[in-house]
């Protein structure tokens, strides 16, 4: 099997991080492109991991020298309704603890690096769940 592209080992190194969540309460996960269906609303909630890839910086000469690639991970937390807000913040927190700043995540080569502390976003309340997006800025060198 040939190697991986740059992009895709960059994704399998996030992935792999995101399997590893331990928030003490089990919840699926969405992720990109793959069949899901949300669960039944009163339940504990749901995952949804998007991945966006965002700008490559050139800072070599040379255009076969590794350039910076920057990325943002989102990963949005749909809890339970109608419950005290602080159940979905620390369920939250607990997802950006688990990407701490400088943290290294590494597949077929290429190592990702959680850029700066996560940012746990404004709760948003839906029909169903409400929403806590957590943010997770990622850069490569590759």
């Amino acid at each position: 099997m040939a190697s991986p592209t740059i992009e895709t080992a960059h994704w399998l190194a996030i992935r792999a991080r995101v399997e590893t969540l331990a928030l003490g309460v089990t919840l699926p996960i969405a992720w990109p492109n793959e069949a899901f269906t949300p669960p039944a609303p009163n339940t504990n909630g749901y995952l949804r991991v998007t991945w966006i890839p965002n700008q490559n910086r050139r800072l070599f000469l040379s255009g076969s020298d590794p350039h910076q690639r920057l990325s943002i991970l989102q990963i949005d937390l749909f809890a339970k309704r109608n419950q005290n807000i602080a159940v979905a913040t620390e369920l939250a927190g607990k997802i950006a603890a688990h990407f701490p700043a400088d943290l290294v995540m590494t597949a077929h080569g290429v190592t990702v690096r959680v850029q700066s502390a996560p940012r746990v976003g404004q709760p948003i309340d839906d029909e169903t769940f409400v929403l806590v997006p957590v943010i997770i800025t990622l850069e490569a060198f590759a």
